[in-house]
C-alpha cells in the first residue's frame, strides 16, 4: 500500500469508529443531560451494553434507570456497534485484494447454499438473539448484504430479545418486592 492508500484506509476506519461512538455513546447521553438522569449509571449501562448487549438491561434497571431509557440506550449502542463494525469490515474488504477475493468466493458459495437461498438475510434475527451483533455485522458484510437492510433485520431480532429481557427483569423485581 502506498501512503495515500494507507491514509485513506485510516480515515475510513477512524470515521467508522467515530460513527460508532456518536451513536453508541454520545446519543444516549443526550437524554441524560435533558432529563437530568444520573451520569454514572448511564455510563455503566452504555459500557455493559458494549459487553453483554441486551443482557445489560437488568443492570440498567437495577441501577434505577427508567426502562424506556434503558431500551433507548441499548438500541443506540447496538446500532452504533453494528454500523461501526460493518464500516470497518467494508473498509478492510475494499482495501485488500486477498480479502476482496475471499469475500467474492464466500458470496458465491452462499448463493449455492439451499439454507442461504431459503432464509438469507432473515437468519440474522436468530443469529442476533443467540450470538450477537459482533457476529451479525461481519457476517452481513461477508455475505454481501447491504448495510441498512442488514441493520434493520439485526435490530428486529435485538428488539425482541431486549423487550423480553426488560419485561422479565421488571417482573422479577415486582415479584421480589412482594
Amino acid at each position: 500500500m502506498e501512503y495515500g492508500e494507507i491514509s485513506q484506509f485510516l480515515k475510513r476506519v477512524v470515521g467508522a469508529l467515530g460513527r460508532c461512538v456518536l451513536l453508541a455513546v454520545a446519543l444516549p447521553l443526550v437524554p441524560v443531560l435533558i432529563f437530568n438522569l444520573p451520569l454514572a449509571p448511564a455510563l455503566a449501562l452504555i459500557t455493559s451494553g458494549f459487553m453483554i448487549e441486551y443482557g445489560a438491561a437488568p443492570i440498567g434497571i437495577a441501577l434505577r434507570l427508567p426502562p424506556l431509557f434503558v431500551f433507548y440506550v441499548l438500541m443506540c449502542t447496538e446500532t452504533g456497534i453494528f454500523l461501526g463494525l460493518f464500516d470497518i469490515f467494508d473498509t478492510i474488504g475494499s482495501a485488500s485484494v486477498p480479502v476482496t477475493r475471499f469475500l467474492e468466493m464466500t458470496q458465491q458459495l452462499a448463493r449455492r447454499s439451499k439454507v442461504m437461498e431459503r432464509y438469507g438475510i432473515y437468519g440474522l434475527i436468530p443469529c442476533e438473539i443467540l450470538i450477537g451483533v459482533y457476529f451479525c455485522a461481519p457476517v452481513s458484510r461477508v455475505m454481501g448484504w447491504r448495510e441498512y437492510p442488514a441493520l434493520t433485520i439485526t435490530i428486529a431480532g435485538y428488539c425482541v430479545a431486549l423487550i423480553v429481557t426488560i419485561l422479565a427483569t421488571l417482573g422479577i423485581i415486582r415479584f421480589l418486592r412482594l
